[in-house]
């Protein structure tokens, strides 16, 4: 009986010692390939901010209900970001509109008007999510030039620093199929929102720690 429970003893300490090599293998394979999503810099809460007060509110807040109405013909919307960005990709969502957006960028503040912006995508419209490659680049204002040729309404305003847009892709398509109608249906008047500090930035990524290895010595 002895035998065999210092057997089972040195079996035990030999599959514990298994399992946490296998562990920490696993948990540094998952941290080197797991997939870093997009953030959207777009944010009311962080700092950004629309030259239009309703624009901003129904675009930039975190109320995804609210929409912003676009009419036929030319209209304009400068984006300002907390600071200059490094983005590569622009989406919003888009309810029966149909026309056409220009994209261009500046590092300084501009008129709206102003020849110096510089033009970096020009697309058309497309219905539930509009996605805008324009980059990699990098800006703190962003100027959007709509020419609409079917008035509709949009919503979602995004501006990511990455182009991984699995999750948020997700989640703009089932905001649209699930409340088509109480997000751009009522046409009221985005209420005033509180403004608030800006939220700190994310911390910086740390390096990968060094790879290590347990060698498990048994004792008789």
């Amino acid at each position: 009986m002895e035998i065999m429970s210092a057997s089972f003893s040195r079996f035990s300490r030999a599959c514990l010692i298994s399992c946490a090599v296998l562990l920490a293998t696993g948990l540094q394979l998952f941290a080197q390939q797991s997939p870093v999503y997009a953030r959207n810099l777009a944010r009311f809460s962080l700092g950004a901010r629309l030259d239009d007060n309703v624009a901003q509110i129904a675009l930039i807040s975190d109320h995804p209900t609210l929409g912003y109405a676009l009419l036929a013909g030319n209209s304009e919307l400068v984006l300002s970001l907390s600071k200059i960005q490094n983005f590569d990709v622009i989406s919003f969502l888009n309810e029966g509109t149909i026309g056409t957006v220009t994209i261009s960028i500046s590092n300084s503040k501009l008129a709206a008007a102003s020849s110096q912006w510089h033009q970096i995508a020009q697309q058309n419209l497309t219905a539930k999510v509009t996605k805008i490659n324009v980059g990699p680049t990098e800006a703190k204002y962003v100027k959007f030039s709509f020419s609409v040729a079917n008035s509709g309404r949009i919503a979602q305003l995004a501006v990511y620093s990455t182009a991984n847009l699995t999750v948020a892709t997700t989640a703009l398509a089932g905001a649209v199929d699930g409340k088509d109608a109480k997000d751009f249906g009522d046409g009221k008047e985005a209420k005033e929102v509180a403004e608030g500090p800006p939220e700190e930035g994310p911390p910086p990524n740390l390096p990968d720690p060094p790879p290590f290895v347990f060698v498990p010595l048994l004792s008789e």
